[in-house]
C-alpha cells in the first residue's frame, strides 16, 4: 500500500533532500535539472506561494517525489512544478517499479485536495505516467506537445563523428579559424570548477550579445545571475559542472556552462563576445567541446530544449516532451 505526504516548508524538505537524492539518482533517465539539489536551489531564488511537495512510500521507502508548489496565477490556485521556466527536464522521479502505484495514489490525492485549480506541469517525458492521470469528468486534462530538447549521442571516432558533418560547416570552421590564428592565438579550456572570472564573463557577455539584438537575455529576463551563480557552485562541488572555453588573444572568446551528469553532457548556457562575431568561434567551441568528449568517453551532449537548425547540423536528435495541464472544471472547489 502506497502512502501519501506532503511536505509544506522548510525544515521538511531538509529532512527529505538526502532521501529524495538517493531516489533521484537511482533513476536512469534522470538529469541534473531533477536532482533535489538544482531545485531546492532554484526554490531558494524563485520560489513563491506555498510548498507542496507529493512524497510516496513503501512502507518507509521513497518510491516517488512530484515537487510542486502552490501560488496565484491568473487568478487562479495553481500547481506548478518546482524549477518550471529555467530547467529543460521536470519529469518528478518515480520509482520505475512503482509508476502504477504512485500514479494512482497521485490521482487520489489530487482528487481529495481542495486547494488546487490548475495544476499546469512542463517539460514533462512524453511517455510521462502523469498523462494518465483520470480525474472523471470534475477535471479537464489537456495532454500537449512542449518545446522538444535535443542530443547528440557518441560513437565510433570524433575523426569520423567530424567527416560525418555537412562539407559547408567544415570548411568553414577551417577558413575561420585560420583567419583568427593570423592576428592571435586561439586557446581551449575544460574546467570543472565554478571559476568567478567565467562565470561573470558568462553573465556579462550573454547580456551584451543579446543588447546587441534589442533583447533582454535569458539571464536578465528571468533574473537568474544569482541563481546561477549558486548552483555553479553547488554543482563544482559535486563535480557535476563542467566550463568549456575559448580565449582568442587572452581574451574570453566564448564559452559555454555545461552539467556532467550520468557520462552525459547537458549544455545550458553559452556566451559569445560580440566584437569577436566575425569570427564565428561558436563552431570552435562546439568542435573544441566536443572532441574533448570524444576523449572521455563520454555518452552524448544534449542541447537541451530548442530545435535550432544549427543543432541538427551538429547530428542533434530531438527529443520529445509534453505538457500536462489539469484544470479543475466550474463548481468544483
Amino acid at each position: 500500500m502506497i502512502e501519501t505526504g506532503i511536505v509544506d516548508n522548510l525544515s521538511g524538505l531538509d529532512e527529505l533532500t538526502s532521501e529524495w537524492s538517493t531516489l533521484a539518482r537511482s533513476i536512469e533517465s534522470i538529469t541534473p535539472f531533477q536532482l533535489p539539489e538544482w531545485l531546492i536551489t532554484w526554490w531558494g531564488h524563485f520560489g513563491g506561494g506555498q510548498l507542496h511537495i507529493m512524497i510516496f512510500r513503501d512502507g518507509r521507502k521513497l518510491v516517488g517525489v512530484v515537487p510542486c508548489f502552490l501560488h496565484e496565477w491568473n487568478n487562479k490556485r495553481q500547481m506548478t512544478l518546482i524549477g518550471s521556466g529555467i530547467s529543460d527536464y521536470l519529469e518528478p522521479p518515480i520509482d520505475p517499479n512503482y509508476t502504477q502505484q504512485v500514479s494512482a495514489a497521485l490521482q487520489g490525492h489530487l482528487a481529495a485536495c481542495p486547494d488546487w485549480e490548475v495544476c499546469d506541469w512542463q517539460d514533462l517525458s512524453r511517455d510521462t505516467p502523469l498523462q494518465k492521470l483520470a480525474l472523471g469528468n470534475s477535471v479537464d486534462v489537456r495532454i500537449s506537445e512542449d518545446v522538444p530538447c535535443s542530443e547528440v549521442r557518441f560513437s565510433g571516432a570524433f575523426d569520423e563523428f567530424w567527416s560525418s558533418r555537412p562539407k559547408d560547416m567544415r570548411r568553414n570552421l577551417r577558413r575561420y579559424t585560420q583567419r583568427a590564428l593570423l592576428d592571435g592565438e586561439l586557446q581551449f579550456n575544460m574546467t570543472g570548477n565554478a571559476d568567478t572570472e567565467l562565470l561573470d564573463a558568462l553573465i556579462r557577455l550573454h547580456a551584451a550579445r543579446w543588447q546587441q539584438r534589442g533583447e533582454a537575455g535569458m539571464i536578465e529576463a528571468n533574473r537568474s545571475a544569482e541563481f546561477l551563480r549558486a548552483v555553479a557552485v553547488d554543482f563544482g562541488n559535486r563535480d557535476i559542472l563542467r566550463f568549456f572555453t575559448i580565449r582568442y588573444k587572452g581574451q574570453i572568446a566564448a564559452l559555454v556552462l555545461t552539467f556532467l551528469y550520468a557520462n552525459k553532457i547537458y549544455s545550458y548556457m553559452s556566451a559569445f563576445d560580440p566584437q569577436f562575431e566575425p569570427l564565428g568561434f561558436g563552431r570552435n567551441l562546439l568542435y573544441e567541446s566536443m572532441r574533448v568528449c570524444y576523449e572521455r568517453g563520454y555518452r552524448a551532449w544534449n542541447f537541451l530544449r530548442g530545435d535550432e537548425p544549427y543543432k541538427r547540423s551538429w547530428g542533434a536528435q530531438p527529443i520529445a516532451k509534453c505538457r500536462v495541464k489539469l484544470t479543475r472544471n466550474a463548481g468544483v472547489s
